[in-house]
C-alpha cells in the first residue's frame, strides 16, 4: 500500500444555472459552490515503486492500459442563505479516441474512487488517500445499519462515474470535500474527462435543479 497526497487544486466559482425553462425567479446558486481541479497525474512505476505488488500489477497491464490519478474537490458555502443545498452531484464522463484512425479502443473507466461513502463531513478533507492492491483505494466505506450517508461514490467501474453529496438530518452540506479516482484508460489513445456539477435546493415540496458543465474536458496525459 502507498499513500497518495491529495494536491492543492486550482479553484473556480460555479454559476450553476437553473435547468428549468423558463428561468425561474426563485433561488439562485451563484457563488454557493466552488470546484477544485480537475487535475490528472499518470500512475508511474516511480509512484508505485515502494510497493512491489503495485509495481507488478502496473507492469502486467502495461501492454494494454495506462492509469491516471484524477483529483477534484467541491467546496460548498457553510453560511449561505436559505434555501439550503439539498444535494450536490459531481459527474464525470470518460472518453477515449484512438491515436490512429481505424484502431479500436475500450472506453476508460473509474477503476477505483475515494471516498466511497461518508456519514460525517470531518473525513471529507483527508489530506491523503491509500492505494492498495490492484490500484484500489483503501478507505473503508462501510456504514452501520440506519446511518444516513452524506457523500457517496456512484457508478464505479463505469465511464460515467461521480459523487453525490446529500443533506441529511444530522449533516448539512458545507465545507470542502476532497475526491479522487484512479482511471484505467487504453494505451495509445487520447483520453479525456468531462466534468459537470449539479445541485438541488428544496422549497417546500418543490425541488429546483441547477447545473454547470466545464467547457473543456480534462486531457489525461499519456504515459511515456
Amino acid at each position: 500500500m502507498i499513500d497518495v497526497i491529495l494536491p492543492e487544486l486550482p479553484e473556480r466559482e460555479l454559476a450553476l444555472l437553473s435547468e428549468e425553462t423558463p428561468q425561474p425567479s426563485g433561488p439562485r446558486l451563484a457563488g454557493r459552490v466552488v470546484l477544485g481541479g480537475p487535475v490528472a497525474l499518470p500512475v508511474t512505476a516511480d509512484l508505485v515503486g515502494p510497493d512491489p505488488e503495485l509495481l507488478d500489477f502496473l507492469r502486467t497491464e502495461a501492454d494494454n492500459a495506462v492509469y491516471h490519478l484524477v483529483h477534484l474537490s467541491v467546496t460548498c458555502a457553510r453560511d449561505a442563505p436559505d434555501p439550503a443545498l439539498h444535494s450536490v452531484n459531481l459527474d464525470i464522463g470518460l472518453t477515449a479516441e484512438p491515436a490512429r484512425r481505424g484502431t479500436a479502443v475500450f472506453q476508460p473507466v473509474a477503476w477505483s474512487m475515494t471516498p466511497r461513502r461518508l456519514t460525517a463531513v470531518v473525513a471529507a478533507s483527508a489530506p491523503a488517500a491509500h492505494l492498495g492492491p490492484r490500484l484500489g483505494f483503501q478507505d473503508g466505506g462501510d456504514t452501520a445499519y440506519g446511518e444516513r450517508v452524506c457523500l457517496e461514490a456512484r457508478r464505479e467501474l463505469r465511464s460515467d462515474p461521480g459523487w453525490e453529496i446529500r443533506h441529511t438530518s444530522a449533516v448539512r452540506i458545507g465545507g470542502t470535500y476532497r475526491l479522487a479516482m484512479v482511471v484505467r484508460a487504453p494505451r495509445g489513445a487520447v483520453s479525456r474527462a468531462a466534468v459537470a456539477v449539479g445541485a438541488t435546493v428544496r422549497e417546500g415540496h418543490t425541488l429546483h435543479r441547477f447545473r454547470e458543465e466545464l467547457e473543456e474536458p480534462l486531457r489525461l496525459a499519456a504515459l511515456q
